[in-house]
């Protein structure tokens, strides 16, 4: 049975049964608190060691991706620069070709005149009377040799020719 001075006893002592329920909730509830945390404070830290693992793992792939694209534009800027060189290699080479032609013309034309010129004074010693039909077979000599360098020089301007299309070839094709 129940006192029916209890109500008064509780009264009297300043604490409400409600009051005394709520504490002991509150203590429960930190003491419940602390206990989940204390046992999962193993599960959480290897949580965390595994996002670290794997935020690592991720920079390590960016960076990894990153390196093989510069290493892409390396390649494809090497790769330029070898067909820029490929180029001019080429293109130094036509130009030793044509002067090695164009040197060969004037060493040419210089046998030419030495030739015309010894044979004008051979045969003006010989015969002083007939200068004026040395003088005309020597300038018809000059004239075929004319003739024949500029066919030579004509040549050389089509092989130019033709190496610059080439060249065009390489660089726009």
């Amino acid at each position: 049975m129940v006192d029916p001075d209890v109500p008064i006893k509780v009264a009297q002592s300043g604490i409400s049964l409600g009051s005394a329920l709520t504490a002991a909730g509150v203590w429960t509830g930190i003491f419940t608190f602390l206990g989940i945390m204390w046992k999962n404070k193993v599960p959480m830290k290897k949580l965390g060691i595994d996002a670290e693992e794997r935020l690592r793992e991720d920079l390590m792939n960016q960076l990894n991706a990153k390196d093989s694209a510069a290493q892409g534009r390396y390649d494809a800027l090497e790769k330029r620069l070898e067909a820029m060189r490929a180029r001019y290699e080429a293109r130094l080479e036509t130009e030793r070709v044509s002067h090695a032609a164009e040197m060969q013309i004037m060493r040419h034309r210089m046998n030419n005149l030495d030739q015309c010129l010894s044979m004008m004074l051979v045969m003006t010693e010989e015969n002083p009377e007939k200068a004026k039909n040395i003088a005309a077979r020597v300038r018809e000599m000059r004239e075929r040799q004319e003739v024949l360098e500029n066919e030579e020089k004509a040549r050389i301007a089509a092989a130019r020719l033709s190496g610059a299309n080439v060249e065009d070839q390489l660089t726009h094709g």
